[in-house]
């Protein structure tokens, strides 16, 4: 889920990203000479922020490849829980430094004085894949284990001092993606009659959420998020990490993955986290999350003139909402699904 409201603009010139990299890498320019930019690449990998994959050789001969991630040009929703590029190397710094769990190398940031320009740098990695695609090699099970031992190691830890510059999901926070989508969805009431109901089944459940003990939550741990190089998970892009229930990465992971595949990734997390089965709530919990996934999908303030695209994701709730029991399945394949049907708490 990346901000659709982010619009990336000119990258760093050469001699800034330069200027930017002796920052960066001045420890290393100390042992191994100055450095020189050998190949810059637009990142082959997706993002919300422009990137670059860079080459440098320092004098001694040896090199280093880099993810270079540029904040420069990219709007964000003020509601959105993105954070920006400047916050996700903040998590790296100080939160994620002391964590006994694999991630990716990360070099340290720059702004560049001349133009205000912030950098992050990281290890480029040449075998890196989703979890997913590296699923024949145990990717999505490593995905949901190394997701429970962050949140067990973590949730002892949330008052941390270094921890203040996380956000703090709260009753406000849940509530606020359901009345956006609620608001966006209005002038499509006639088709969505069951919408109602479903925002009952979420708006029951999120107390849940708020009651539910705290810990770090990477907040957009997608797939593509559980980042797979060197036979191992190193999930990227932080720059939604919060304080929340950490059903909720397990609910954004698996959204929209088959049943039983889902059912087997659940138990892997609850044996990684509790070292046995779930707690009895969490069943509830897991939905309650799922629920608020599904709200949040819209975050951006492009929605409001883009019909189909509220459309489109309104369609993806309801197929959420029929996927869990909340609603029956109906009769054709429209969005005009019955109103008729288990009531939210039986769900």
């Amino acid at each position: 889920m990346t901000d659709p409201d982010s619009h990336p603009g000119i990258p760093p010139t050469r001699a800034a990203l330069r200027r930017g990299l002796e920052q960066v890498l001045a420890g290393e320019i100390a042992e191994r000479g100055p450095l020189r930019i050998t190949s810059r690449r637009p990142s082959p990998r997706a993002s919300t922020y422009l990137a670059d994959v860079v080459r440098v050789r320092f004098a001694d001969g040896s090199s280093e490849r880099l993810l270079c991630k540029y904040a420069g040009g990219v709007d964000l929703d003020p509601a959105s829980p993105h954070r920006g590029l400047a916050h996700e190397a903040a998590v790296y710094d100080r939160v994620l430094q002391a964590a006994p769990l694999s991630l990716p190398q990360v070099w340290g940031s720059f702004r560049d004085p001349g133009t205000g320009e912030f950098g992050l740098v990281l290890r480029f990695y040449d075998d890196g894949l989703t979890s997913a695609q590296a699923s024949d090699h145990g990717g999505t099970t490593a995905a949901v284990r190394w997701l429970a031992e962050l949140h067990r190691w973590a949730e002892s830890r949330i008052d941390d001092p270094g921890w203040r510059i996380l956000d703090r999901y709260d009753a406000a926070f849940y509530r606020r993606w359901l009345d956006r989508t609620c608001e966006l969805a209005r002038p499509l009431a006639a088709e969505v009659p069951w919408l109602e109901q479903v925002a009952a089944a979420y708006r029951d459940r999120i107390p849940l959420l708020v009651q539910e003990r705290p810990t770090l939550i990477h907040g957009e741990y997608t797939p593509r998020n559980a980042f797979w190089a060197e036979g191992r998970i190193m999930p990227v892009d932080w720059e939604t990490a919060a304080i929340g229930p950490g059903q909720i990465d397990l609910a954004v992971y698996t959204f929209d993955w088959e049943l039983e595949d889902t059912r087997e990734l659940e138990a892997a997390y609850a044996e990684a986290r509790w070292g046995g089965g779930a707690p009895a709530e969490f069943a509830e919990t897991m939905l309650a999350a799922r629920l608020y996934v599904s709200f949040h999908w819209i975050f951006s303030g492009s929605f409001r003139s883009d019909v189909p695209r509220v459309r489109s994701h309104l369609e993806g709730l309801l197929d959420e909402a029929i996927r869990w029991g909340i609603l029956p399945e109906p009769a054709s394949g429209t969005m005009m699904a019955s109103q008729e049907g288990p009531p939210p708490d039986d769900a």
